[in-house]
């Protein structure tokens, strides 16, 4: 698992106002004052100052204050509807915090509407972030092939519109086939379909703006994309490109950057718009016997990709080992991007100190031979699939548990190379869930995926059902 630093939340400290921390937990708009709890202050005791130089001390008040200050007179009360106030309180209550947000066209938003929008990311994250978050909506959907099992599941925006992309493969019926479907979150309909026979590998492109959607081995490697303008759904899906690389697996497309698994098992990286010019990475891993199944991320940028291939003899033992590794790598400020023909990425200009290290063990009991999957989101937020359901069934032979926790923030400093195994031990902090999001009686839950900023959880299960929570009243 690979993280980025990012600010640790805080809650608001009472006080005067003057030097107060923002209320990141939403408490400022979850009990509206009624009419009768104004407060009554006489207008001699108002100074009379330009309206400027209110803004001005205005801008160092939480945002429970500017709530408090909107009683006070008609005057204070128009200065706290002004948009440039709605602005400030929404990069310093909102971003500021990394509270997850989805994407926001200021240009065009009130002041009215940005006030809307930062109750709404505030309400959000209390109740996200909380020990029993509450489901405002609890829907289900089934794939179009019955009993297949999900494989996969990925929140994505599509012309506009917060979409879920599903995969499910059938597992009893040969030929084996893969279904991909898009469904639209609003209505729950499916906006696309498209079914292949199961070749090996697919990957749904990491930077939705790019070109196609994702890549899949049908046995040919086809970038798809979506056409809005198709008469039904099995004909949304469009072939943009049909690549002529003979492949064993697509295991990564970052934007034009798809790296896959050629027949030599030979790891290769190409230019989906240029495929002649491919180029094979080095595959330092352990040789394992054939037909192992593919456990492969990769962060791809511009100048360089960090690849994770945790495929070590270790999977050759079945046992759960009933943990969750925390690791992360720190950016390296001394870094020099190669944008001149001097520059190069060495071992001595790296972007990211290595190796990894351990920040937090986290527990997560798993049965023998149990499911279990897990998402982390790009705020922080981890969400996984385990077997502890002792305190909610008092039984331990059956049920799964959806939990969480809010990632420890990175402290950001330098970690000595050479700091000794004892050392790093005592540095790792051991957690467990803080988050319940659901328990259940089966065993039948087996994907999972999160989208942090529209507050949504999807669960996938092996027999084609999908169960969708949205944590936010829409």
């Amino acid at each position: 698992m690979i993280t980025l630093a990012y600010p640790a939340f805080s809650r608001a400290q009472e006080g005067d106002g003057r030097h107060s921390k923002s209320d990141s937990s939403g408490s400022a708009y979850l009990c509206p004052q009624k009419p009768s709890s104004s407060i009554q202050t006489p207008l001699e005791m108002i100074p009379h100052l330009p309206e400027d130089i209110f803004i001005a001390i205005f801008q160092y008040l939480s945002l429970r204050d500017v709530l408090s200050m909107r009683r006070v007179c008609k005057s204070f009360k128009d200065l706290t509807h002004l948009r440039g106030l709605w602005i400030l309180l929404l990069r310093t209550e909102i971003w500021d915090r990394n509270i997850p947000t989805p994407h926001l066209d200021l240009e065009h938003l009130t002041a009215a509407q940005i006030e809307e929008f930062i109750a709404h990311s505030l309400l959000l994250h209390r109740n996200w972030t909380s020990a029993s978050p509450v489901v405002r909506l609890r829907r289900h959907v089934n794939v179009a092939t019955p009993r297949a099992r999900i494989t996969s599941l990925h929140f994505i925006t599509m012309e506009g519109r917060s979409c879920l992309l599903s995969f499910s493969l059938t597992s009893r019926v040969e030929p084996r086939t893969l279904t991909v479907e898009c469904w639209d979150l609003s209505s729950l309909r499916c906006k696309a379909r498209r079914t292949v026979q199961w070749f090996g590998g697919y990957a749904v492109n990491s930077d939705p703006s790019s070109t196609g959607l994702m890549a899949i081995r049908t046995p040919h490697v086809e970038v798809l994309a979506f056409d809005p303008a198709a008469p039904s759904p099995d004909s949304a899906f469009i072939t943009l490109i049909t690549l002529s690389v003979a492949a064993k697996s697509v295991l990564t497309l970052a934007g034009t950057t798809m790296i896959f698994r050629a027949m030599n098992n030979a790891l290769i990286i190409l230019d989906i718009s240029r495929p002649l010019y491919a180029a094979r990475i080095e595959d330092r891993q352990p040789l394992l016997p054939p037909n192992q199944p593919d456990s492969f991320e990769a962060i791809i940028q511009d100048e360089y990709a960090i690849i994770m291939r945790p495929k070590t003899l270790a999977l050759l033992f079945p046992w759960p080992v009933n943990l969750l590794h925390h690791y992360v790598l720190r950016p390296n400020d001394s870094y020099l991007p190669p944008i001149r023909d001097n520059i190069a990425i060495t071992s001595s200009n790296l972007p990211y100190h290595f190796p990894p290290v351990l920040s937090q063990t986290i527990a997560s009991p798993v049965r023998l031979f149990a499911i279990t999957d897990m998402a982390l989101g790009p705020y922080g937020t981890a969400v996984w699939i385990d077997s502890h359901t002792e305190d909610f069934y008092h039984q331990g032979d059956v049920g799964q548990r959806l939990a969480g926790l809010m990632l420890n923030p990175v402290v950001d400093e330098r970690q000595d190379a050479h700091i000794d195994g004892q050392a790093a031990d005592q540095n790792t902090q051991t957690a467990g869930a803080t988050i319940v999001f659901g328990v259940h009686e089966t065993d039948d839950w087996n994907r999972v995926a999160i989208d942090e900023e529209g507050g949504r959880i999807a669960v996938g299960s092996v027999n084609g059902e999908i169960m969708i929570d949205d944590y936010v009243q829409r």
